[in-house]
Order: structure tokens, then sequence, then C-alpha cells
């Protein structure tokens, strides 16, 4: 199982109540996007490269299609990311958000 596989497993396991009409497919639709991504050799989110906030919509796209019911608190955390995604391009498009974060997240 991929990154992106697990990712759509957790976010069906998380939810209190499930309706997804096809969890397989929605598994293998995130994969896809994970795969698109094209993080680079050292997993880079340079903002100047990625756009978080398309790939949040396409996830959110496959949430809809197959009926995956999420947690009110991953939409917020969608919406905080896109967000300070649009005010990191502003400050500092060439910032690497995991040499930013992974130390306060370590720490």
């Amino acid at each position: 199982m991929g990154d992106g596989e697990l990712a759509a497993q957790l976010m069906l396991e998380d939810a209190t109540e499930q309706e997804c009409t096809d969890p397989d497919t929605f598994k293998r639709g995130v994969q896809r996007i994970v795969d698109g991504i094209g993080l680079g050799a050292r997993g880079s989110f340079n903002l100047e490269s990625l756009r978080i906030g398309d790939v949040l919509l396409e996830v959110t796209g496959l949430i809809r299609t197959h009926r995956v019911k999420v947690e009110p608190n991953m939409t917020t955390m969608f919406t905080a990311i896109i967000v300070l995604e649009g005010l990191g391009r502003q400050l500092d498009p060439t910032c690497d958000l995991f040499d930013v974060a992974l130390p306060l997240l370590v720490a």
C-alpha cells in the first residue's frame, strides 16, 4: 500500500460514519494524486513548484465523488493549509515547507 492509499484508508477509518461507494477506487485515486505531486528526491514542498491548494481540491473532489465522510477538523485543516500556502507564496515563494516545519514538529 502506497502513501496515498494509506492516507485514503485513514480518511475512511477516521469518520464516525462512512458512506463511501467504492473504497478501493477512492484509495487508488488518492494514490494517483500523491504520485502526481512529484516532490523530487528530497521530498521537498517548495511553494514555487507545488500548488498544495490544487492538490487539496483534487482530494476534495474525490471525497465528494465517492461520498467519503470526513471529520470537520479535516475540512478546517484543508482550509488552513490553503490560506497558509497563499500567505507563504506571497512572502517567500522559494520557501520549503519541510525545512521550516520539520524542526517545529520534531521539537
